[in-house]
């Protein structure tokens, strides 16, 4: 088949050729999907990151920024503003540094962007993208540019739960799905996104985001009529199913009530012919191979996880890091909730199957007339009396040690109390004194006879010392010489002494003056006795 000639006639005198601009940043997710930027805070950033690749930094002034990207400068004033303010998660995309010339006159302050980590997720975003499109179309674009990298279906209406109003009466809240229809409809009518229309899994569009705007005269010539500007939208309207407004939408508008588990015997039989069954599809999901993505595409990952695209603002209870789980949520009520405050951290570490057992629990002793601030209190008492290290298994803990009652038959008996007077319970009271007296008797120790008593140890005999007079036990060799340890050791070192030339006074001097016969200690003037009352006299 013979292919179109493409027209080959020069542009217009001049008018130059431009080349195409392929730059591209990274964008981290979180500054797309958080709620607490604005739209602007987004382009401003790919901006200021496209010109901080060069080794002297983003100096660009504001106003040369702002006419980069078509804006005010007080609109990239503001985004600056929030990028360099902490971040929910206490994180800082910008950061400005003032300089001023030698002479004192002022000039453009220095601006660069916070590194991002190896395994923080992060999106592809032309620089060419943040100059042609709005801010708000430049945060769609980003959306569906990781969602197409994810591989994840994705809707209008979840392009719209990520968009949110930064101002005026509806400041926070989500766009509708026809606002984001609109959106949508003018990035194609730009030629940054392609839309399939009915293309995708279960009937959704196919959004295709090109890292290059695509040439109207190349699509004309594969075949494809050009998107006129004047073309109303083809997106559905909110409530009118996911067909387009001219077809009056699809008559099928709501979800299947209908759960992955094949043993659902609730779930109603799907209507649609020649579906594929769920166990089948599991197996094929795990026979299929992964091939690795390419350089070109427009975000990496560390992990092979997909996260969900957008975050509710309200955090259940149930752990989303347990990734073996795959049916619905868990959703409790608020009473429920309530109740299980005490034990809140616990109730998050088990499992989906565990924590409905637990609200289950919690509901029975509900709709029996249990009172909400009565299973408060035994949660909080009963966590109290234990430390928390003893607490090998949560889930256990809490069905079989904090919610289960205790007590007698009463119903308002509550572990031997009386709940609604505060008084001890008399049945309990009678239960224990039963159990006392139908147990065993304690053995206890066999007495005395009278007069008599435990036998003492017999006592050690003591005695003094015939050398220094000091009392002594008359046990081993005391009981031969009469004699000390000091005194012996002196009578056996007495020769050995005496061969060895003296250095002091050979004779005791005597503690009183009145001169002593025994040996002297070594350069000391006194034996041991007089040594002693020497000691002892002074002491006194």
């Amino acid at each position: 088949m013979p292919s179109t000639a493409l027209p080959t006639h020069p542009p217009p005198a001049g008018t130059a050729v431009r080349p195409p601009r392929r730059q591209r940043v990274k964008v981290p997710l979180r500054l797309i999907i958080t709620a607490q930027y604005a739209d602007v805070a987004v382009s401003v950033y790919v901006k200021i990151a496209a010109l901080a690749s060069r080794p002297e930094g983003c100096t660009a002034a504001t106003v040369t920024i702002a006419d980069y990207l078509g804006l005010s400068k007080a609109s990239v004033e503001r985004g600056m503003t929030l990028l360099r303010r902490p971040g929910p998660d206490g994180v800082v995309e910008l950061s400005s540094t003032r300089r001023s010339l030698p002479g004192g006159s002022g000039t453009s302050a220095l601006r660069r962007v916070r590194p991002l980590s190896a395994t923080e997720r992060f999106i592809w975003i032309p620089v060419a993208a943040a100059e042609d499109l709005t801010p708000r179309q430049l945060r769609a674009y980003a959306l569906i540019a990781y969602a197409q990298v994810q591989g994840i279906p994705l809707a209008e209406s979840e392009i719209a739960g990520a968009l949110h109003h930064h101002s005026g009466r509806r400041s926070g809240q989500s766009l509708t799905a026809a606002a984001a229809g609109e959106i949508v409809d003018e990035l194609e009518a730009t030629r940054w996104v392609t839309v399939e229309r009915r293309a995708g899994a279960r009937g959704r569009h196919r959004f295709i985001a090109h890292d290059i705007p695509s040439d109207p005269s190349a699509a004309m010539a594969c075949g494809q009529p050009a998107l006129p500007a004047s073309l109303p939208a083809a997106t559905s309207w909110s409530g009118e199913g996911s067909g387009s407004p001219v077809d009056a939408g699809s008559l099928a508008f709501k979800e299947e009530p209908r759960t992955d588990r094949p043993d659902d015997e609730r779930a109603l039989p799907s209507s649609a012919v020649g579906e594929v069954q769920v166990s089948e599809v599991v197996k094929n999901r795990r026979d299929k191979p992964r091939h690795p993505r390419s350089e070109s595409e427009f975000a990496l990952r560390a992990d092979a996880h997909k996260p969900p695209l957008t975050s509710s603002s309200a955090t259940p209870l149930t752990s989303r890091s347990r990734a073996a789980y795959s049916g619905p949520e868990l959703t409790i009520s608020a009473r429920i909730h309530t109740v299980l405050e005490p034990v809140h951290w616990l109730y998050r570490q088990t499992t989906v199957y565990v924590q409905r057992r637990i609200a289950r629990e919690v509901g029975r002793q509900l709709r029996s007339g249990i009172d909400d601030a009565r299973l408060r209190h035994r949660l909080t008492s009963r966590f109290a009396r234990t430390m928390s290290d003893e607490i090998k298994d949560p889930g256990r803990w809490i069905l079989g040690v904090g919610l289960p009652r205790w007590g007698c038959g009463i119903h308002d008996c509550e572990a031997g109390v009386l709940w609604s007077s505060g008084r001890r319970c008399s049945v309990c009271e009678e239960i224990v004194r039963g159990r006392r007296a139908a147990a065993p008797p304690v053995p206890q120790p066999r007495p005395f006879p009278a007069g008599v008593g435990p036998a003492e140890p017999p006592a050690l005999p003591r005695g003094t010392c015939r050398g220094c007079g000091c009392s002594v036990l008359q046990v081993h060799r005391a009981c031969e010489d009469g004699l000390c340890r000091l005194c012996r050791e002196e009578q056996t070192d007495a020769p050995t002494a005496a061969s060895v030339p003296p250095q002091g006074p050979a004779v005791c001097t005597g503690w009183d003056g009145t001169g002593c016969t025994r040996p002297a200690l070594g350069a000391s003037e006194f034996c041991v006795r007089c040594r002693s009352r020497h000691i002892e006299c002074h002491a006194s």
